[in-house]
């Protein structure tokens, strides 16, 4: 095999595994956490067997999906350039159009307490990697707005609660309306927040 021939091979089958990785995962998200392997295989366009050769297991499977969608997720959170407000309003935004596509695989997998090892150290990484965004983000917040070292309390809090997929699906389920009205309303509570901190 050519060096050329090489990097394309290698192409294909990333381009192949992220087609698997998209497609079981949005099965999943979209019916359920316990969805089989003959479910993924026929949502993916593969045979089962591919699956198996690929990943092992279903749960080693979901789980890759899942930590490749938080990636995804948290490449999409825009990075901080200056202009605090306008940065905010994007921050906002971001979050809750991506957090309107969650469906109920991902709440199962946020809420079940019983979980295979595999998937249960994905619920845990996914939760510290949110964890640590949402410090980043009130970090950011904070200093470029002249507050000291460390953000209160109170607005680590605002930014954790305003930017969860659960005010977004509040918003969207409760109230009827919206991931714009969600990303609105979290960019005006978060800012005011903001505001009489730093007065």
């Amino acid at each position: 095999m050519t060096v050329t021939e090489r990097p394309l091979a290698e192409a294909k089958r990333q381009a192949a595994l992220d087609h698997v990785l998209t497609a079981a995962r949005r099965f999943v998200i979209e019916n359920s956490l316990d969805a089989t392997m003959d479910q993924l295989a026929e949502a993916s366009g593969v045979s089962r067997r591919t699956l198996f050769r690929l990943f092992g297991t279903r749960e080693k499977l979901i789980a890759s999906g899942f930590r490749t969608a938080m990636d995804a997720y948290l490449r999409e959170l825009p990075a901080y350039e200056g202009g605090t407000e306008h940065w905010l309003r994007a921050t906002c935004e971001a979050a809750h159009r991506m957090n309107d596509s969650i469906g109920p695989g991902y709440w199962e997998l946020a809420s079940r307490s019983e979980l295979p090892p595999d998937l249960a150290a994905v619920q845990a990484d996914l939760l510290h990697q949110w964890h640590s965004r949402i410090s980043e983000i009130t970090q950011t917040l904070w200093q470029a707005s002249g507050g000291g070292q460390d953000p209160p309390a109170k607005l680590v809090t605002t930014v954790s609660a305003h930017l969860s997929s659960h005010f977004t699906a509040a918003v969207v389920t409760d109230a009827r309306r919206d991931w714009q009205t969600a990303s609105a309303l979290a960019y005006e509570a978060i800012l005011t927040t903001l505001r009489q901190l730093t007065a």
